[in-house]
């Protein structure tokens, strides 16, 4: 089969229609068979090369034949490649695994700009701020029970009320043990309400204010109603709440 990328504009026909099949089978795919090589489509290649064990730099969006071969299990994989996908499986918590199912997204807008139409608001059922149904919909896939689609948790507020009563698999953690795959909430206005929610990729260092994020909804220049997935940096004095997913 010919090698798919994820272009602009978007590569469509029956080879798409035949990797979205395989990894429709195989649990990495969710989505409309419609054809498209999208975000959603690339994102599950992502996820089945991480499954696989491929190497970091590898974990990309190209969909080839080599690719295939290891899916059907005609091509076995190596050594190094078994190592790195039993230390993923063995050691990866719930957090981990939903912040990569996240960065399987980063770049994914709504359309038409400024409606909260997008994949994550669709699948949730509900058109409006879609942040936290972002990260509601990675938790989801990642496997965890404190999360559920259509009911928990598309608003902000809610989720830290659990958090702060270590309700739902949810306890706020001080910011000093927060770790990658933990949620983050930001309160912007200083006013005691959550606005805005992302994962840690890199958590604030000893001494250091600034952490990494990726976050739905949001940009450089809205944090909170952007209407895109992106990896943002962040300080710590935007945070009202660090929170850990147990499950």
């Amino acid at each position: 089969m010919s090698t798919l990328f994820l272009t602009s504009p978007n590569v469509k026909g029956a080879e798409v229609t035949a990797a979205q099949s395989l990894l429709k089978d195989l649990g990495y795919y969710s989505g409309k068979m419609d054809a498209v090589y999208g975000e959603q489509t690339a994102a599950a290649t992502k996820a089945a090369k991480w499954d696989l064990g491929y190497a970091q730099k590898n974990i990309n969006s190209t969909f080839d034949q080599t690719l295939v071969m290891f899916l059907l299990g005609n091509k076995k994989p190596t050594l190094l490649m078994k190592r790195r996908a039993g230390i993923r499986h063995n050691k990866s918590t719930v957090g981990d695994k939903a912040l990569h199912v996240a960065s399987g997204y980063i770049g994914v807008r709504e359309q038409p700009a400024g409606s909260n139409k997008v994949m994550f608001s669709e699948w949730y059922g509900m058109t409006g701020p879609w942040c936290l149904m972002f990260l509601t919909y990675c938790f989801v896939k990642a496997g965890s029970k404190s999360f559920i689609k259509g009911s928990k948790y598309a608003y902000c507020p809610y989720l830290l009320t659990d958090a702060k009563a270590s309700r739902n698999g949810l306890r706020v953690i001080p910011k000093t043990d927060a770790r990658t795959g933990d949620i983050v909430l930001f309160d912007w206005n200083r006013d005691g309400t959550a606005d805005h929610v992302g994962i840690v990729v890199m958590p604030p260092a000893k001494k250091k204010a600034t952490f990494t994020t990726i976050e739905g909804n949001t940009s450089g220049t809205n944090p909170s109603d952007g209407g895109m997935v992106a990896t943002m940096s962040r300080v710590t004095s935007d945070v009202i709440a660090f929170v850990r997913v147990s499950n």
